[in-house]
């Protein structure tokens, strides 16, 4: 009985491992695809680039808590997302202020315009994903946002 509880055992492992490598597999797929169309969407951003809307989507998330909360948030460095957000800064779609508690500490935030233009960049990519949407029926669209979420969390907190 105790071989065959652990040949029962070694089974489920396999086949939990065989699980997890699909799940890798096609995690990898979608970043693959999303880097790709990435590139893709460019074109459709004549004012901005994609690089640009991530920062933007950045700032809007976490800007208030400063440089370095942006570059974990877009897995930049920090003078990467200091250079990018002085080059934001000056088409004016943000501004970067010194904390009060630490002058060294440099906190973002979108302008109106910068606002409006995230705004309009996302209506454009939501346009753009709307039939993939559509494809999905109703039980797979209610567990498509959260999921996705989830997702992302658990990838970002891989490294």
């Amino acid at each position: 009985m105790g071989s065959g509880g652990a040949d029962g055992a070694d089974a489920m492992s396999a086949r939990a491992q065989g699980d997890a490598e699909e799940f890798a597999n096609a995690v990898l797929t979608l970043l693959a695809v999303s880097r790709r169309t990435r590139g893709r969407l460019q074109p459709l951003f004549h004012d901005v680039t994609v690089p640009q809307l991530v920062l933007l989507d950045a700032v809007e998330a976490c800007g208030a808590e400063g440089v370095a909360a942006v570059a974990a948030y877009t897995a930049l460095t920090q003078p990467t997302v200091t250079q990018q957000a002085a080059a934001l800064e000056a088409t004016g779609l943000l501004v970067r202020t010194s904390s009060g508690d630490d002058r060294r500490r440099r906190i973002l935030t979108l302008t109106e315009g910068g606002e409006h233009l995230l705004a309009a960049k996302r209506r454009v990519v939501a346009d753009l994903l709307s039939s993939a949407w559509e494809s999905l029926d109703d039980t797979e669209q209610a567990v498509a946002v959260p999921l996705l979420r989830h997702l992302a969390g658990l990838i970002v907190n891989l490294t």
